[in-house]
């Protein structure tokens, strides 16, 4: 692939209030089998509509799409220099068939890739749950790697902390390999904890997201479909009732996926059984599938009622204030928003106010604002911009 190819494709990929969906429309009626991408974008930026019913909204998003072509060039030059990998929905030999086959027209227009690609086309099952799990959890993340590994299936893992960071260290400790799901752009992603994963062949990274995009609550609860775009068959470890491994686990049904979910004792506090009430396979701390398990059984059904109508305690203020210095002083001079301290925390969503009462109270924590977004720093780190251009 050029890197003039790469640069239309990526313009195309990520043109503004035009949909994936309707992208995916696009390309079918008009590109298929008929233009290059190349051809259509010039034909776009002269005034053609080729054809095709673009709403308003939508023919200024592609047409400024189409001015920014040169800079998609330079990108994607740094980007190749780099390792990136740079491919399209089109190309039939490097674009992942299962991406196809599970997200159907919401598969990515483009992906970035670094790593050893043919991991793309291996067996793969993915492990998801909580950031805040308990060792429970963990160990079972740890059991289903441990079988993966043998079976020599490929882990497909979310990049966050809990049970995705174990799913991926379990995966290489026992010498197996694991896809990494970027929540951010490829070009803000540093490589330094795997990197040695990565030269062996043991890693891909992969991200669908504009290379230069940072972190951000919105993606990462995205980047879940993806997850479970790229694998056969999903565990869930943990999930509480809300949050991006119970929607993740949802839409996984929806789609036809096999999800299957650790059967929680009575004793914990998650949706786990709620989830098996809903179409998810029960299964054992080995992940066995536990056979013969109605949802109407009254301890599995009292289970789920609770799951369903209880939420968590809330953590305490000092405990909180705690977990977020921690992380800020991590971000060294990044600041993070309290949407972000929810999802990294796994509180309600409804705990924004809260979360900005008790920030408000903080001496060492100042708050600036961007756009309509309040961001929290420490006082003594000053916000930057972390990119690798």
């Amino acid at each position: 692939m050029t890197e003039n190819f790469s640069a239309y494709w990526m313009a195309f990929a990520h043109a503004k209030d035009f949909s994936n969906r309707r992208k995916m429309e696009f390309l079918i009626d008009v590109v298929y089998e008929r233009e290059s991408i190349e051809g259509v974008m010039k034909k776009i930026k002269a005034g053609d509509r080729l054809g095709f019913s673009f709403t308003e909204k939508e023919w200024q998003g592609i047409m400024q799409a189409t001015e920014e072509i040169p800079n998609y060039s330079f990108l994607a030059e740094k980007l190749i220099e780099r390792g990136v990998e740079i491919v399209h929905i089109m190309d039939k030999y490097a674009y992942p068939r299962i991406l196809k086959e599970n997200l159907k027209k919401d598969a990515p227009i483009t992906i970035y890739t670094k790593g050893n690609a043919d991991l793309l086309n291996c067996n793969s099952v993915a492990i998801v749950g909580s950031r805040n799990c308990s060792e429970k959890s963990l160990r079972f993340t740890d059991t289903i790697a441990k079988q993966a590994v043998k079976a020599k299936t490929v882990i497909v893992s979310g990049f966050a902390k809990g049970v995705d960071k174990q799913a991926l260290d379990s995966a290489l400790n026992y010498k197996g390999q694991s896809i990494i799901v970027l929540p951010q752009g490829i070009g803000t992603y540093e490589a330094k904890t795997y990197y040695s994963a990565l030269v062996r062949g043991d890693v891909l990274v992969i991200s669908t997201y504009h290379p230069q995009a940072p972190w951000s609550v919105g993606l990462a609860m995205d980047r879940n479909k993806i997850i479970y775009g790229l694998a056969r068959a999903v565990y869930a470890a943990e999930s509480g009732d809300s949050g991006g491994t119970w929607e993740g686990v949802l839409n996984g049904l929806k789609r036809g996926l096999k999800v299957y979910v650790r059967l929680a004792s009575p004793d914990e506090k998650n949706a786990n059984n709620l989830l098996i009430t809903k179409g998810a396979l029960p299964v054992d701390e080995e992940g066995k599938v536990i056979e013969g398990l109605s949802i109407a059984e009254p301890g599995l059904e009292s289970e789920a009622k609770k799951a369903d109508k209880a939420k968590q305690s809330k953590p305490l203020e000092q405990d909180i204030t705690v977990k977020i210095l921690e992380e800020l002083r991590l971000r060294k001079g990044k600041g993070i928003t309290a949407h972000e301290i929810i999802e990294l925390l796994g509180m309600d969503k409804k705990s924004t106010s809260r979360i900005h009462t008790l920030l408000g109270k903080q001496p060492e924590i100042i708050k600036t604002k961007k756009g309509r977004e309040n961001y929290y720093h420490l006082k003594e780190a000053l916000p930057r911009q972390t990119s690798i251009f």
